[in-house]
């Protein structure tokens, strides 16, 4: 009964280690759990090339070198957005898996010029989410993976607005038309002229459709009187001036 229990023993213990995981994953210096996530922060800007990056490291946990390869899966992308993979060398966005793998010796880890998630907004706003799964290329059910959420924030109103050059209405006093000259930064997605009576009631919207021109508005439906007009830019006002109709 002794032996019998010895060799399910040696078994068993011969399963544990062959089904231990080979490969670790450490993000500033922390060791990831299999399946973790990590957050990317940034705030969108008008450059088209502006990257951000995860970077992290690549453990080698076993007693023997091993060919490594890396993946990536798109799981919640931002439409308009790029994202592409670097695994010793940079691929273009088509390419999901690195086509050869990169050998990790045993018990080491990687550089951190090895791996990347290269994460390319483009003047697009919002989280993305992209799978990283590193395999043993011998072994692809020898993994470990990690999720990437690139989570890149609108560019603040004031920050838009020390971007813009938008001219007062005029004439103002205005009787039949007043208008806007204004040049917008591409971080607008949208843009509307919105006129208020003194009691604080909307009564007439403009919506401004170019980056740059001049936009002319018909105020001949409105009574004479005092009025304030607001910009709004990504449906947050930017500022808010006096108009006074007059005939």
């Amino acid at each position: 009964m002794k032996k019998l229990i010895l060799f399910l023993s040696f078994f068993l213990a011969i399963g544990t280690f062959a089904s231990a995981q080979s490969l670790s994953l450490y993000y500033d210096g922390v060791e990831l759990a299999d399946g973790d996530n990590v957050y990317i922060h940034g705030e969108l800007t008008d450059n088209e090339f502006e990257e951000y990056l995860a970077v992290l490291l690549v453990k080698n946990n076993s007693d023997r070198d091993l060919p490594v390869k890396a993946r990536r899966d798109d799981v919640d992308i931002v439409e308009g957005s790029k994202n592409y993979l670097c695994w010793e060398s940079c691929f273009p966005d088509f390419v999901v898996e690195s086509p050869d793998p990169y050998t990790i010796p045993a018990g080491e880890m990687t550089s951190e010029e090895i791996f990347a998630g290269h994460y390319l907004p483009q003047g697009n706003a919002g989280t993305t989410i992209v799978k990283y799964t590193f395999f043993n290329a011998n072994e692809p059910d020898d993994k470990v993976t990690f999720n990437a959420h690139y989570v890149i924030s609108p560019t603040s109103v004031d920050d838009i607005l020390a971007k813009s050059a938008i001219s007062e209405a005029y004439p103002n006093p205005a009787s039949k038309f007043v208008a806007f000259d204004y040049e917008l930064p591409v971080e607008v997605k949208s843009a509307e002229v919105k006129f208020f009576n003194l009691l604080g009631q909307e009564v007439l919207t403009e919506t401004i459709a170019d980056l740059i021109g001049k936009v002319q508005i018909n105020v001949m439906d409105l009574p004479e009187g005092v009025y304030f007009y607001s910009l709004a830019l990504n449906q947050k006002v930017a500022m808010t001036k006096k108009l006074i109709i007059r005939r």
